[in-house]
This record gives C-alpha cells, sequence and structure tokens, in this order.
C-alpha cells in the first residue's frame, strides 16, 4: 500500500495537470461571441438595419477599448448577424444556429411575436438575450422569462399607456380613435392607452384592427373620421405606419383631429415630406436630438453616441436601433460585472445591479423590465422651414420615465 499511494496520488496529479489547459479554455474562452437576429427583409427591414448598425457600432466601441475585461484578461468581441424574416419558424431556426456557432449571447429582433418564441428557446438552451427592440408582455409575465432574458425597453403596454398619458397631460386633449395592429404589439399598447384612459380621464371612442402588410386603409380611416375623436392614434410601424398616415392626410383627417404616431422611428421619420412630419405629434424610445430637454447630462450622453454614430455610418441613429446598442451595453457590462459568461451567473447581476446607458442609469425591476428616468420622448414634426438640417425632423416636448410608465406588478401576475 504504501508503494500504490504515492504512485495513484502522482497519476492523479498527471491526470489534472494534463486536463487543466482544457479547463481553462472552457471557463477563460478567449472570444465572447454574441449574435444579432432581426427581420433585415420584409415590411420592418429598415428598422432592422438601424439595429445592426447600432449593434455592430457598440462592438466595434468595446473592441476598441482592448475588449471585455474579465477575470483572466482582455476578451474580444465576435458576431454573428443573421435575417429571421419575420418568420417564427426562421427565426427559432437561426437562433438555433448562432447558438450551434457557440454564441453566448443574443440581440436584435423587430417583430414583437418573435420575443416570445425566442424567450421560450432560451429556457431550453440558456443563452443571455435581451431582444433589441419590445417584446411581447406574456414573455415577461410572471413565471415567464428566461433567466437571463431581459429588455432594455419595456412591453408594448408602456408605449400605449404613455401614449394616452402625453396625449393628456403634454397635448391638452382626452377623446382618442385608436388604429390596432391585429397582433401581441397592437393589442397590448391598446391595454396600457385603456389604463391610461382611466388614470387621466381620456375617452376611447373608437378602434379597428389592421393586418400588418394592409394596403387600403379608408374604410379604417372611414370610421376614424366619423368618431369625432380629438386624436388618432397609429400603433403601426414601417411601411405600413406610413401609408396609414398618408391615406389619412389625403382623405382630410388631418383637418379633423391630430394624428399621435405612438412608436416612430427615423426609417418612417424619412418616409414622410415635411409637410406630412410637421402635421404628427409622436413617441419615440430615442431620439438623436434632445437638446431642449433640462436634463444636461442625459443630452450630453446622447450627443456623445450620436455624433460616435453619425461618424460611422454618416447618419443620426435610430430608435429600436438604439434599443440594440443599449441591450449590448446591459450585456457587456453584465459579463464584466459577473466575471463570467454564464447565462445564470450573468442572470444574477442583471437581477440586482445597476447598468450606465446612453439614456442614463437604469436597474431592473422583478419583472425584467429597467427602472429609468428617461423612457421615452414625445416629439412634435417640424416643417421645412423649422428644421436645422435634412435630418431635424422634430421638436422633443416632454420626457417620460420612472416605474409609473411601467405596468403595475399586479398586470404582470406579481
Amino acid at each position: 500500500m504504501k508503494k500504490f499511494f504515492p504512485k495513484a496520488l502522482m497519476l492523479a496529479l498527471v491526470a489534472m495537470l494534463s486536463l487543466s489547459p482544457v479547463m481553462a479554455q472552457k471557463n477563460q474562452p478567449d472570444v465572447f461571441k454574441i449574435g444579432f437576429l432581426s427581420s433585415l427583409t420584409g415590411s420592418l427591414a429598415g428598422l432592422a438595419e438601424g439595429q445592426r448598425k447600432s449593434f455592430l457600432l457598440s462592438v466595434e466601441q468595446v473592441n476598441a477599448a482592448g475588449g471585455l475585461k474579465m477575470p483572466w484578461g482582455n476578451v474580444k468581441v465576435e458576431t454573428f448577424i443573421a435575417d429571421d424574416e419575420a418568420k417564427l419558424d426562421v427565426g427559432v431556426r437561426r437562433f438555433r444556429e448562432m447558438l450551434d456557432k457557440g454564441a453566448v449571447a443574443v440581440t436584435g429582433g423587430i417583430w414583437n411575436p418573435m420575443s416570445g418564441a425566442l424567450n421560450e428557446e432560451t429556457k431550453i438552451n440558456p443563452v443571455i438575450y435581451l431582444p433589441g427592440f419590445v417584446p411581447a408582455k406574456d414573455a415577461l409575465l410572471k413565471g415567464n422569462p428566461a433567466d437571463a432574458m431581459y429588455t432594455p425597453t419595456f412591453t408594448p403596454w408602456s408605449i400605449g399607456y404613455i401614449t394616452g398619458k402625453s396625449i393628456v397631460k403634454t397635448l391638452g386633449k382626452k377623446t382618442l380613435f385608436y388604429v390596432e395592429r391585429a397582433d401581441s404589439w397592437g393589442t397590448t399598447i391598446r391595454e396600457g392607452l385603456e389604463a391610461a384612459c382611466k388614470d387621466f380621464g381620456a375617452v376611447l371612442v373608437g378602434k379597428d384592427a389592421v393586418n400588418m402588410g394592409t394596403t387600403d386603409y379608408s374604410a379604417t380611416l372611414s370610421k376614424a373620421k366619423a368618431s369625432g375623436a380629438d386624436f388618432l392614434v397609429n400603433s403601426l410601424t414601417g411601411a405600413d405606419g406610413i401609408a396609414l398616415v398618408k391615406q389619412a392626410i389625403d382623405m382630410g383627417i388631418d383637418k379633423q383631429m391630430d394624428i399621435f404616431y405612438c412608436w416612430i422611428s427615423n426609417t418612417e421619420s424619412k418616409g414622410f415630406a415635411p409637410e406630412v412630419l410637421a402635421k404628427l405629434y409622436a413617441q419615440t424610445w430615442f431620439y438623436y436630438d434632445v437638446g431642449g430637454l433640462v436634463d444636461k447630462e442625459l443630452v450630453s450622453s446622447i450627443k456623445a453616441y450620436s455624433d460616435a454614430y453619425m461618424k460611422r455610418w454618416n447618419e443620426p441613429p435610430d430608435n429600436m436601433g438604439t434599443a440594440c446598442y443599449v441591450a449590448t451595453q446591459y450585456i457587456f457590462q453584465a459579463v464584466e460585472k459577473a466575471g463570467s459568461f454564464d447565462p445564470k451567473q450573468v442572470a444574477k447581476v442583471l437581477a440586482t445591479g445597476t447598468f450606465n446607458t446612453v439614456k442614463g442609469p437604469a436597474s431592473f425591476r422583478i419583472d425584467h423590465q429597467p427602472i429609468a428616468k428617461n423612457v421615452t420622448f414625445i416629439m412634435k414634426g417640424k416643417g421645412l422651414s423649422e428644421r436645422k438640417n435634412p435630418n431635424d425632423w422634430y421638436t422633443v416636448l416632454e420626457s417620460y420615465g420612472g416605474e409609473e410608465v411601467l405596468p403595475p406588478l399586479s398586470v404582470m401576475k406579481y
């Protein structure tokens, strides 16, 4: 036994030493792989392209600074980019392909139902998943979100709630006709809009639902015209939203009521003639020029990011594009704070940490939505004579934020 024990010990030590490089390689990877998945083709392609550009800028910036600061040294970031084609089966397949290639984090996405499907995938195959847009509310109800699935924005409920609140509090009107996209995006916005009507004394005098890809909105707009509302509230996005507004003005609706575009982007803004945009009120999660606001720290942060984006892409950053940028800010800061790429360890940091973003500091609520001072901006479109440059589309009227713009936790089943 005396001879056997030292020999056995020596063999065990040799085995451990021979395995240690493998263990080190597994636990201390020399690259961080992150995927971008969005609808780069189809009616939402313009929005997805803005996301792609912001995503790439965020990766380029962290790599230019030496990479992620991990306990074992700096780690460079590598990317995968894929098109989900706004089809659930395609999105799920390409999400899985990214994971097969070694992605430990994924962002992107512009089609609301996709987030629900990918959240379920994240439960099966743990990965850090922060969609770079507004995810489905159902994905964040109690018991539903995967451990490392968080949103940099909120759910569509808040879009509707802030729309209703701002129409009463900022714009001084009270009767609304709502055009609802016939999916979870449109219905959840309506839930928030109805909650705001109850809280602030507005009245939803009518609504109509339309499918994505509709080309003729005359029947819906005739109902709106007959409603006598103060505001036509449009929940459509991309090419659909542009078409609805243009047809509304062709029908003279703007002479009877104001038009509120409850979620607008640069893509849509560029799609309107100045005389049309001047007739719109709109809400956005991000606008590149908020110089009129009193929060100078916010103004400075947004300007620094916007200047970097314009230098890289020769255009101002977009609404949901910036959501991807902020999503990667959360991801990169969380993995550095965790000192690990393990989704479970990163999820713990996301649940408890405070993070710095281009829109200021934020922390996450129990339902995986962020609490932030500046959540959205309410804007008025500018006519040609008001513009300082071709991309000077809006005057920012107000900023809304705080936990009060999120659905009560009871609505999220907590």
